[in-house]
């Protein structure tokens, strides 16, 4: 083989090398879903002794995920995150998952769901009042929601992929 025959075969070699590449990547950035979103809905008061309904629309894009493998809420008062109890929610419609609950105790409460779709898990997290709340309950609650984060926040709107 001459000089010339070998520098065509190994530029025809390397632009089949680089396409080929080149496709596989573009293939990879089609198929990374977008990410999913979970939207916690509470009453901006929440009764003592009435059932009151906590819910979470969850999106990817602009679709609603009616198809959620598990949505759960983990509901605690104050700084007592380990006393907490996590509820299993129920399917309503457009993307919206609820869950029915009781509060007994007036005070601050946090609610974090724990949503698993399409192969992602999200972990919002939301504070809110139950029944009445002392003044400092109150410029707390205020001062998160300026700030838009919660304090001691490990793991709000993280996604696995």
């Amino acid at each position: 083989m001459s000089k010339l025959q070998l520098i065509v075969l190994g530029l025809i070699s390397t632009f089949f090398l680089l396409s080929g590449c080149t496709a596989q990547n573009g293939q990879q950035a089609k198929e990374v879903p977008q990410i999913i979103n979970a939207e916690i809905m509470i009453p901006a008061r929440i009764p003592l002794h009435t059932e009151s309904e906590l819910s979470v629309k969850v999106s990817q894009g602009t679709d609603v995920v009616e198809d959620a493998d598990d949505v759960k809420f983990e509901i605690w008062k104050g700084n007592s995150q380990e006393e907490g109890e996590l509820l299993e929610a129920e399917y309503k419609k457009d993307g919206v998952y609820s869950i029915q609950k009781t509060f007994k105790e007036k005070g601050l409460y946090y609610v974090q769901t724990h949503v698993t779709a399409r192969d992602m898990h999200v972990m919002p997290k939301k504070q809110f009042i139950a029944g009445t709340a002392t003044k400092e309950e109150l410029e707390e609650l205020e001062r998160n929601s300026q700030n838009q984060e919660v304090p001691n926040d490990n793991g709000d709107d993280h996604s696995h992929h």
